[in-house]
């Protein structure tokens, strides 16, 4: 009889071991974090130009919609892999930045590890800034002759679309905007004038009109055919994408006018050394006031780094990428014009994983800038 009792102690005491804990839906709130208030505010800010029905990735728009990826949405900020911006913290201060503050970060973590708590007031305001032009109409909508198939399913890469500017006269461009015909997949964009490096500027959707300060603007030549290379990444589907590009322009001749300078590796440039780095560099003829940075690196680019050495030896590094990420790119457009002295040089240093495939050179950086003004 005894045996007979352990027998079934053990049975029961073996099947509440194994018993399948179930998930409730209500974990004990420690934090006065709200979704309502401070979640919905940083997703608005940082978040939902890419996560909205409709365009690039799942919607975190409304508590429902996020709370399922809570854990989630930590682990990538943990990892910086969202949002995505690469740019380090404390080299540099850029108008686009779109990567957390520490302020933000906090909430978020507070939030997740607290109990995901929702609120009782209402959420704030959401806009969907794709449906309207962010610096007003723009005085000239360009879209090209044709649109650009993106395969279902296809890999983050770079398509280019040529477009005619239909302009009978030199024009004074003071900032652009971009509207991608399908938002889905459309990662950034990319501004040039065909067949010379003149770089315009660049677009992502959580930067999207641009403008140059007061008094500055670009040269764009009549007739001129702009390259815009776009980052597309396949949906379910294939697609076929139509964007516009909006130009807004100077009605006077610019006090300053903006040119580029492309950073790149002396030809030929070589393999890289056996710590993968290679190192290119620009000397500064006359004073520069820079506007912003476009880097493009092959693939197996691991990092890189801009730093300006002024005359007097002194060093600042202007971008620290310390993670380059092919399917994620941007441009750097500073939150105020870096004053280049003359005699300076720009020294851009970059690491690779392996060797590029390609004969050309391994990286590049287009450089937007324009005479320093007297102070």
């Amino acid at each position: 009889m005894r045996r007979a009792v352990v027998t079934v102690v053990i049975g029961l005491a073996t099947a509440w071991a194994l018993w399948p804990r179930f998930a409730y839906s209500h974990n004990p709130t420690t934090t006065t974090v709200l979704f309502n208030r401070e979640i919905a505010s940083l997703l608005e800010r940082k978040c939902v130009q890419c996560h909205a029905a409709g365009k690039l990735a799942m919607p975190l728009v409304t508590y429902a919609e996020t709370r399922p990826w809570a854990e989630a949405i930590k682990e990538e900020a943990l990892a910086r892999r969202m949002p995505p911006w690469p740019a380090e913290r404390g080299f540099g201060v850029f108008a686009n930045d779109v990567g957390l503050t520490p302020r933000e970060f906090e909430f978020l973590l507070s939030w997740v590890d607290g109990g995901v708590p929702q609120g009782d007031g209402p959420l704030p305001a959401s806009v969907d800034h794709s449906e309207h032009w962010m610096a007003g109409t723009p005085d000239v909508v360009l879209t090209p002759a044709s649109g650009m198939i993106v395969d279902a399913r296809s890999a983050p890469g770079f398509k280019r679309l040529v477009i005619d500017s239909g302009l009978a006269r030199d024009t004074w461009v003071r900032g652009f905007d971009f509207k991608p015909g399908d938002a889905r997949v459309t990662r950034a964009a990319f501004f040039g004038v065909a067949g010379t490096d003149d770089y315009l500027g660049g677009w992502t959707p959580w930067s999207q009109a641009a403008e140059l300060p007061t008094g500055v603007a670009f040269k764009l030549p009549a007739h001129a055919r702009i390259a815009v290379d776009v980052l597309y990444s396949g949906t379910t589907e294939a697609v076929t994408d139509s964007p516009r590009l909006g130009l807004y322009v100077a009605t006077s001749a610019p006090a300053g006018i903006v040119s580029t300078s492309v950073l790149q590796p002396r030809a030929p440039a070589g393999p890289p050394s056996s710590t993968g780095r290679i190192v290119a560099d620009v000397k500064v003829a006359t004073a520069r006031a820079l506007v912003s940075i476009r880097p493009e690196m092959q693939k197996g680019a691991r990092s890189l780094e801009l730093t300006l050495v002024r005359p007097d030896d002194s060093r600042q590094v202007l971008l620290w990428v310390k993670t380059f990420r092919q399917d994620w790119q941007t441009s750097y457009v500073f939150r105020e014009p870096v004053q280049l002295p003359a005699g300076s040089v720009l020294q851009a240093t970059a690491y690779f994983d392996a060797a590029p495939a390609s004969s050309s050179p391994p990286f590049r950086v287009a450089l937007n800038h324009y005479p320093a003004r007297a102070r």
